[in-house]
């Protein structure tokens, strides 16, 4: 059985120590020198492993102070994603999936939330949703607010990352997908609200199933020899 290379027993001898020792986002990781005396490893193979944590998060520098445990963040899986990610429509039927199912199920949780500043901003975006649709124009930018805010009230930041990460790729992965006709997105967005301001989680996950149905229909109807041109308004 072939052995590691040492700058990646370097990597994973440094992720055990910051566990074994309960560090935390924030927390300073020792002098290189010492550093690379605790976990047995050279200098340069622990040069070189914090440079590849650094790239995957779990670390950072700070220029002049040393090195940092990192606070937990999707953004370097979106950064890694493989290139080939992009030209794939079968990628995109599957974040599409991952994504709505995520989504419908939160319904449960946003509609305990009540009425709130966050819900009055998500009808004030879909207002603009609707507004931009009736000028021709894309919303695509406000649809990605509506849906980053429709979960802030949870105060949870997996879920924030989580929702901008499908955002992210959907904007790698997505046509500019037309709008199929009689499709209103920006009602499909304030029947959502609407519902959550009920309270009735039944019915906002009945909407969301709805908007995501929609998006899937709008999908099916592309020409697959279209040129990819911009971002799904999802």
């Amino acid at each position: 059985m072939s052995r590691r290379p040492i700058y990646r027993e370097a990597q994973a001898r440094l992720k055990e120590y910051i566990q074994q020792h309960g560090m935390r986002p924030g927390d300073r990781l020792p002098a290189e020198a010492v550093l690379a005396a605790e976990l047995g490893v050279s200098r340069p193979s622990l040069r070189e492993a914090t440079k590849s944590l650094q790239t995957l998060g779990v670390i950072e520098a700070q220029h002049g102070n040393g090195l940092f445990v990192a606070a937990f963040s999707f953004r370097p899986i979106i950064e890694q994603l493989p290139y080939g990610l992009v030209d794939s429509d079968a990628h995109f039927a599957e974040i599409l999936v991952a994504r709505e199912a995520m989504e419908v199920g939160l319904m449960h949780f946003a509609a305990r939330l009540g009425a709130g500043a966050e819900l009055e901003e998500c009808e004030r975006l879909a207002r603009v949703m609707e507004e931009r649709e009736a000028a021709g124009e894309s919303s695509a930018d406000v649809d990605k607010q509506f849906h980053l805010m429709l979960y802030r009230g949870l105060h949870n930041s997996l879920v924030d990352q989580v929702i901008e990460t499908f955002w992210e790729m959907f904007s790698r992965l997505g046509d500019a997908i037309p709008r199929a006709k009689g499709t209103e997105v920006g009602a499909i967005h304030l029947a959502v609200v609407h519902a959550l301001r009920a309270g009735d989680a039944q019915a906002a996950a009945a909407s969301m199933r709805a908007h995501f149905d929609d998006v899937r229909a709008r999908a099916a109807i592309l020409d697959p020899g279209a040129a990819r041109t911009g971002v799904p308004q999802v």
